[in-house]
């Protein structure tokens, strides 16, 4: 029965961690059009086979850690499910390293959200309204600034789909914001750079009035398959019993979403280009304002939505703000710091009760597991 186990987690991980993987690499090369020849090197790369690997062991080890401490124990408890979710984390190694920090650091804060929001509801803390829209303007804090004057503070990936999702020109940002202020804080002196032509065409009003309508199209292209996915997943016999009412809905939560991140580009390119134009300079804290100003974007958005735009935000900001300080020497790199940061988080995931997650997210878990 236990080898049984460790048979099936492992199959099965294997068999979504390539699907996942595989099928998302898939969906963006055919949104970016890619040609058929390429689409199979989209799928079969590297990349994905890491991936593949780290979710089958991880689902190996734990379904066998599991079912050998029920057998051992003679029960089913939260304690088997807390050691082998803390035990499985091993597998965190096959991934690749730029990966593997983003999945601690992701599950890391979504442990934290977990354990907050179970004392909320026992009454050992208290709820403060809007706390969500707080923390995500706080934390994009990072992220903004980041992509506005140091960029080598965010992941790469993440960079250039905040470039794409803003139609930002970076040749445009380096010319017009970051290539004058740097001079000047050498002690150099360079002319100020208008928005247009090298960030922006026209003046500023103009362009970002235009700019929250395509803005609108941009965000489409993300939310559609975030919207989509869920409702043939995991609401498919709503969808079947109740067509209309589920469509409506979801077509209502795909259009405040997409109002919601062209609004954010908005407060930020706005906030930016006021700024810079009644100072005639650049200065680093109008990516602290920017950011902060982001979380008034959350009031179009759902509010079961922005707190997993705040969950979204927070790794990324975490990364930001630890890269920011090692870049200043603050702080020291710490080897494989994401493995017990992950293996703390999967034993809290692991071992938490029905009523502690969102019945979408806990139906999710029990799928990815085979529970």
């Amino acid at each position: 029965h236990i080898l049984k186990e460790l048979l099936r987690g492992l199959f099965r991980g294997t068999a979504l961690g390539f699907l996942f993987k595989g099928g998302l690499n898939l969906v963006f090369a055919l949104i970016k059009r890619k040609k058929l020849g390429e689409l199979s090197a989209e799928v079969l790369n590297q990349d994905v086979f890491s991936f593949t690997k780290f979710l089958g062991t991880y689902l190996g080890i734990f379904r066998f850690v599991n079912a050998y401490m029920a057998s051992s124990t003679g029960k089913e408890s939260a304690d088997n499910s807390l050691v082998a979710g803390a035990v499985a984390s091993i597998a965190l190694l096959l991934d690749t390293q730029e990966r593997r920090k983003s999945i601690a650091l992701f599950m890391f804060v979504r442990a934290m959200d977990v354990t907050v929001k179970r004392l909320v509801r026992l009454g050992k803390i208290p709820y403060i309204s809007l706390f969500e829209s707080l923390i995500f303007g706080i934390t994009n804090v990072p992220i903004v600034y980041g992509f506005l004057y140091e960029p080598e503070i965010l992941d790469k990936g993440y960079y250039k789909w905040i470039l794409n999702m803003g139609n930002v020109p970076e040749i445009g940002v380096i010319k017009t914001f970051r290539e004058p202020m740097y001079a000047r804080e050498r002690g150099e002196i360079l002319p100020f750079q208008p928005c247009c032509p090298h960030y922006h065409e026209g003046p500023c009003p103009n362009y970002i009035f235009k700019d929250f309508f395509w803005g609108l199209g941009r965000a489409g292209k993300i939310y559609l398959p975030v919207h989509l996915l869920p409702l043939l997943i995991f609401r498919y016999k709503s969808l079947v019993n109740d067509t209309v009412k589920t469509l409506a809905h979801t077509v209502k939560a795909f259009i405040s979403s997409c109002v919601f991140l062209s609004s954010y580009v908005v407060f930020i390119k706005s906030t930016v280009c006021f700024n810079r134009n009644r100072l005639k300079r650049d200065e680093r804290w109008f990516g602290v304002v920017a950011g902060l100003l982001t979380s008034f974007s959350t009031y179009f958005e759902r509010p079961s939505r922005v707190s997993e735009l705040m969950l979204y935000c927070v790794p990324r900001s975490m990364l930001g703000a630890w890269m920011f300080l090692e870049r200043r020497g603050k702080v020291k790199p710490i080897p494989l710091y994401e493995l017990p940061m992950f293996a703390f988080a999967m034993s809290v995931l692991m071992s938490c009760r029905r009523s502690d997650f969102k019945p979408t997210y806990h139906d999710g878990l029990g799928w990815l597991l085979g529970a």
